[in-house]
């Protein structure tokens, strides 16, 4: 067929003057090399919070017998693992905290992020596979393909294909399918490479992370599709070549800096997240407002002593047949742990509220709906951030609700503070362990991003298969 001769016909053009060979290369480089950077950074920083875990467990287990609610304080550590793609695109990775400190009566928000203790530079984006895929191989294409149709015109060839019969369809198919075949070529030495790397590390490549890196490669390979149609686009509206290279770079420059620097600040002005500060504030009034367990005239839990004296037919506290401070510790920690929840949940809203902006305008911007699907799928978007904390959360309601429980039971009322349990007991508390989400899960929350890139796809081959061919050709 007619398209696929000039589609070979472009990639060997591109051969000959060793473009393509250049890309490739250059690619294959970057791609291998951020891969190994950020793999044995994964790799180290994992060992790491591996070795924190186990030495946190160790000293809970080492506790001698303690009394049940001085364990509530002893508290316990969380870290957040790192998910095995985040190497790939770390996302928000590097902002995130690493480790939740869990203790009684207060909830604590991960700190400790990786951003806290490196160099500026990092503001400016770590370089990783994704970074390079995102951003320096489109660039790389506009340049493979900026005289796609240009430069028939400026050679004089146009003329002579037309005249041989070639239609304009065919010939904008052939140079479209030949741009995005060189663009394929200039990714999978690198990508190849990095297969090979991952097999002889010896990582294990478990259903969930198949699914990833199979959804990242088709992902990537559409986004792709984007560029060298939008190259041709370019190439088939502009009269020169200088005019198509210089409207390729202006438009890398809005899609990739302009519309994302824009999008992020102006999310940020319509949903002002409060400081750390101001969140701990308004939690704390608010568990003021609902009650002091340590005050005992306070109206909430002077119903609540009132409600149980009459249950168990009792005047005194001292004649409940189980601890009554402990009971009222469990009744407090269910409050705030609501109250918390509540505010949480509030705060991550604002994030969303805040990336709702760039997720919409990832329908006018496929590089913004790529980075917010690369990043979920590689397990380091927000998403999987604050699925962590509620696992977090959930583990330290868990295991002081159950001391709590340890100290109605098993603790008199009466000198209730010089009494201790057995540290045999300590066994009964499982670690903490992170159960990341599927990859349906990450998949399902990236509809606008899914959409943005199908509906780039479809417009741009409609522009090129209806509309620029009917633009009449003129001589310059």
């Amino acid at each position: 067929m007619q398209f696929t001769r000039i589609a070979i016909n472009e990639i060997r053009h591109s051969l000959r003057n060793r473009s393509l060979l250049i890309a490739c290369v250059s690619v294959a480089v970057l791609l291998l090399l951020s891969a190994i950077i950020a793999q044995q950074n994964q790799s180290k920083l994992n060992a790491e919070r591996d070795e924190y875990q186990q030495r946190v467990r160790s000293n809970w287990l080492e506790q001698p017998d303690r009394h049940p609610h001085r364990a509530s304080h002893y508290g316990y550590l969380a870290f957040r693992p790192k998910a095995p793609l985040s190497f790939f695109d770390p996302g928000v990775d590097s902002y995130a905290g690493t480790s939740v400190y869990l203790e009684a009566h207060r909830q604590n928000t991960a700190n400790f992020s990786e951003a806290n203790h490196s160099g500026g530079m990092l503001r400016f984006g770590e370089l990783s596979p994704a970074l390079v895929l995102q951003l320096l191989v489109p660039l790389a294409i506009f340049f493979l393909g900026f005289a796609a149709i240009t430069g028939e015109r400026e050679s004089g060839t146009l003329p002579m294909l037309l005249a041989q019969g070639v239609t304009w369809r065919e010939l904008i198919a052939g140079k479209t399918l030949g741009v995005a075949a060189m663009a394929w070529c200039v990714t999978a030495p690198g990508a190849l490479l990095l297969l090979v790397w991952q097999a002889m590390a010896g990582n294990d490549f478990s259903q969930d992370i198949l699914w990833r890196g199979l959804s990242l490669v088709a992902s990537y390979s559409l986004y792709l599709l984007i560029c060298a149609a939008c190259a041709v686009l370019v190439s088939a509206w502009q009269q020169t070549s200088r005019g198509a290279l210089t409207s390729l770079i202006l438009l890398w420059i809005v899609f990739c800096v302009v519309i994302p620097r824009g999008a992020q600040t102006l999310g940020s002005t319509l949903a002002p997240a409060p400081a750390k500060a101001e969140f701990d504030a308004r939690l704390e009034n608010e568990l003021a407002k609902e009650g002091d367990s340590h005050n005992p005239n306070d109206p909430h839990f002077a119903a609540l002593r009132a409600e149980t004296l009459k249950k168990y037919n009792v005047t005194e506290v001292k004649d409940l047949p189980f601890n009554y401070g402990a009971f009222v510790m469990l009744e407090a920690e269910k409050i705030s742990s609501e109250i918390f929840r509540r505010h949480y949940g509030e705060l991550l809203a604002t994030f969303r509220q805040q990336n709702r902006v760039s997720e919409w305008a990832a329908l006018l911007n496929p590089y913004l709906a790529l980075r917010s699907l690369s990043s979920a799928l590689a397990g380091s978007n927000l998403a999987h951030y604050a699925e962590f904390q509620w696992q977090a959360e959930d583990f330290r309601y868990d295991l002081v609700q159950k001391l709590n429980q340890l100290h109605r039971d098993e603790i008199k009322f009466a000198n209730d503070r010089v009494q201790r349990v057995s540290h045999e007991r300590w066994q009964d508390f499982p670690n903490f362990t992170f159960r990341a989400p599927s990859a349906g899960w990450a998949i399902k929350q990236q509809g606008l991003a899914i959409a943005s890139l199908l509906s780039w796809s479809v417009v741009l081959l409609i522009l090129l298969w209806r509309i620029i061919p009917s633009v009449r050709y003129r001589e310059r």
